[in-house]
């Protein structure tokens, strides 16, 4: 296994429960919600605009099919 550089530093952010809901489900497959959270957002800063477009039209369309399936 490679060495990594060790993570001291920390982030903390409030999520309301809809949101932290949302976030497992996108994360499912990855090792945990930190290093998905993590991927997502390093690889955010990094992308062009238009990914960064395409991501949050993503994201919302994902969030609008899951209240619709609520409803239903």
């Amino acid at each position: 296994m490679a060495v990594q550089k060790p993570r001291n530093r920390m982030l903390i952010f409030r999520l309301t429960e809809d949101e932290y809901q949302n976030l497992q489900q996108a994360s499912s497959g990855a090792r945990s919600l930190s290093e998905f959270a993590r991927a997502k957002l390093l690889n955010s800063i990094s992308s062009s605009p238009i990914d960064t477009q395409l991501t949050e039209i993503k994201i919302t369309v994902q969030r609008l099919a899951a209240e619709l399936l609520e409803q239903s």
